[in-house]
């Protein structure tokens, strides 16, 4: 190997003779031949951010530093920074600077440097694909950039943003910085979503308006749409641009947000999105098994011949396979990284076998790095499920916990993805998070990372997938028409940019948040108050009041807000829920409401005395609870989250009601397919007026 010396001494000689090259080559020809600034390799090195071991991207290529291909094993002692630097400048001159300047001089183009730069910075990472007169860009150069609008320039950038018909938010990001330095000549613009969004068309089997040029379409935000492309589908009539909820889209509205669409064909409901076959797994029957410890009987069965059949798992030289052994970290890592990832280092050849896997794990961000000291040392569920999840790229869910012993956005993900089950104890589901996973265990979860899918959406497949299952559609019962990429957060506070909505903003309280200045949280915006007026224990059954009840509700409305109350429940039959109905309304004694009175009933713990509660009987204590509010003069009002709205209450019997939606997200998206009312979107807001953390909702339509 050589030194990094020897190596900084030969990057600098070459560096020096392809810039010599290309000065001499440019000096010939009437075009100025243009080398990268400054400003460019320091934006690139932005972008890419440096690291320094090799890593292997989703394309199964292998990267170093700023971002540069390479071997997987060509640097085994890794890189500094400034061997970086050099690797990028070289490469740049090599490699990016011939193409672009080589495109420029066969078609006589001048271009100011930031310009070529923008030009530099995209070749970089799509190499020359660009530079086909068949593509806007390379057509505008040719044509004279100068004649053609600031959106038809960021179109004709901005459209190489996908991988696979995937829009990617980084790339999109990415596009956009080089549009606008482009354009503007502003090395350090980072926030082109402030000044665009985007529509990505989906054609359900028809075909693109040849006007489009990308099924991706960027609109300056605060500006109509216009004229929306038509797409064209043999033996169809083209109905119109459809949300996946259904919301249909006119060029007459105002760019808010970027969003999806999808054509609907012949007036009926819309296609369903096309999908790429999942490849048919082999045939099996022929397996002949050679472990002595398995049987066919067991729960694991199918999973340990899928991956003994694949040669993915083997057993051990006595013929057993041991389906309790526990999984070293370096075992479980190569495991899990090929399935959900498709790619494969291979066994590093020196050091521990595992060091690629977790090199790519740590790259990735499944782990820390450092994180796992040990390969050989055992890994817990919850690492597990964290490795998944961020390896499989899934968006990362947020609501009540299916498990008894974990509240954790990673196992629940992996939940809703249908990876794991975890183990059910008579009505009590548990994760184990702590616990070492087992052979068997692993193999359940490979095989279902191998054959995952992302579910279409309800609306057009007419299923909900959900904690593994799919959930047929409940056709009479409302879906929620809201379009979730008009809901935008900003500090603690959500909007939703429908111009055909007026919302209300809003908390929910218990004796948790202590003293409330309520003149304060009213003069910060709130405009309605959700307060506890007490509950039912989960253990005992008995009755318990919320201390702060009648100082949290005269407080709220002296300040102007409007109030509801919530009662939270633990009935496991009607009996208990009139009374809980009853004494809510005893508490309230008279008093007005402008929100409804709500019953709240949740999933609490496995030593719940509710845990067990059947789907006909908790809808059966929902109906009892209503009925007993509304005979008081009061609207009544049902609490629920994804797992007990889609699992645990039967909506069809329930559509008399409005709904209180809770789930948490970084996505400010609500994934709930039915409609509700008010989105409870954090329990970890805040607002003045409030020491701590506040719960906080958006009536999407206001009492």
């Amino acid at each position: 190997m050589k030194s990094r010396a020897s190596l900084k001494k030969l990057l600098s000689l070459l560096l020096c003779l392809a810039l010599t090259t290309t000065l001499l080559s440019g000096a010939a020809l009437a075009v100025e031949a243009h080398t990268t600034s400054e400003e460019c390799i320091a934006m690139i090195k932005e972008l890419e951010g440096f690291r320094s071991l090799p890593y292997a991207d989703n394309n199964g290529k292998w990267y170093i530093g700023y971002g540069v291909e390479c071997g997987q094993n060509d640097y085994p002692m890794g890189i500094s920074e400034e061997e970086a630097d050099l690797l990028l400048r070289t490469h740049l001159v090599q490699l990016e600077e011939p193409k672009v300047n080589d495109f420029l001089r066969q078609y006589g183009i001048s271009v100011p440097q930031y310009q070529y730069d923008a030009l530099i910075s995209m070749t970089y990472t799509l190499g020359s694909q660009w530079i086909n007169p068949d593509y806007r860009l390379c057509s505008y150069l040719i044509n004279g950039i100068e004649q053609y609008t600031e959106a038809e320039v960021v179109n004709a950038i901005a459209t190489w943003c996908h991988s696979g018909t995937a829009v990617l938010e980084n790339l999109v990001s990415r596009r956009l910085r080089e549009a606008f330095l482009f354009l503007y000549g502003d090395y350090n613009f980072q926030d082109g979503l402030s000044r665009y969004c985007y529509i990505d068309y989906e054609v359900n089997g028809g075909q693109n308006d040849p006007g489009m040029g990308s099924r991706t379409v960027f609109y300056p935000l605060g500006a109509p749409y216009g004229q929306l492309p038509v797409p064209t589908k043999a033996g169809a009539v083209f109905q119109g641009w459809f949300t996946a909820g259904g919301v249909p889209l006119t060029g007459e509205e105002t760019a808010m947000g970027s969003l999806s669409v999808y054509a609907r064909w012949d007036g009926g409901a819309a296609a369903p999105i096309p999908s790429t076959p999942a490849e048919p797994k082999p045939d099996y029957s022929a397996w002949v098994n050679p472990y002595r410890d398995v049987k066919e009987s067991d729960w694991h069965y199918s999973y340990v011949r899928e991956l003994s059949y694949e040669k993915i798992l083997g057993g051990y030289p006595d013929g057993t396979f041991q389906p309790g052994n526990f999984l070293t970290a370096g075992e479980a890592l190569k495991l899990l990284l090929v399935a959900a990832t498709k790619v494969d280092p291979g066994n590093a050849p020196a050091g521990h076998w595992a060091g690629n896997y977790l090199s790519l794990a740590e790259g990735m961000g499944c782990v820390a790095v450092g994180e796992i000291a040990n390969l050989d040392a055992p890994i817990d569920r919850l690492t597990i499920a964290r490795i998944a999840v961020i390896a499989m790229d899934l968006e990362l869910k947020s609501g009540v916990s299916p498990f008894a012993d974990v509240d954790d956005p990673y196992a629940l993900t992996l939940y809703e993805a249908g990876v794991t089950t975890g183990e059910i104890e008579g009505s009590v589901r548990f994760y184990r998070p702590d616990s070492a996973i087992s052979r068997a265990e692993m193999c359940a979860i490979v095989s279902r990372l191998r054959g995952y899918s992302a579910p279409n959406d309800p609306s057009l497949s007419g299923y909900i997938t959900y904690g593994g299952k799919q959930i047929p559609v409940l056709w009479d019962v409302p879906a929620a028409p809201y379009n979730k990429d008009l809901f935008v957060r900003s500090g603690s506070r959500l909007y939703y940019n429908d111009p055909a909505y007026t919302t209300a903003w809003g908390i929910d309280v218990a004796r948790y948040q202590e003293s409330i200045d309520w003149q304060k949280v009213a003069e910060a915006g709130v405009e309605f108050a959700l307060i506890r007026v007490g509950g039912r224990f989960a253990e005992s059954g008995e009755l318990y009041d919320d201390a702060r009840f009648e100082e949290y509700l005269t407080g709220a409305k002296a300040a102007g807000l409007k109030t509801g109350v919530y009662f939270f429940s633990q009935a496991i039959n009607t009996a208990e829920a009139v009374e809980e109905a009853l004494y809510t309304i005893g508490k309230l004694n008279g008093r007005g409401l402008e929100y409804p009175v709500i019953f709240d009933w949740e999933i609490y713990s496995k030593t719940a005395r509710s845990y067990g509660v059947d789907k006909n009987t908790l809808t059966d204590c929902a109906i009892a609870f209503c009925e007993t509010v509304a005979q008081a003069g009061y609207t009544p009002m049902i609490y629920m989250g994804l797992e007990v709205g889609y699992t645990r209450l039967d909506l069809s019997r329930l559509t008399g009601y409005d709904f209180w939606f809770a789930q948490y997200n970084s996505r400010n998206q609500p994934d709930m397919y039915y409609n509700y009312r008010i989105w409870q979107y954090t329990d970890s807001g805040s607002v003045p007026g409030i020491e701590g953390k506040v719960d906080m909702n958006l009536a999407l339509i206001p009492y």
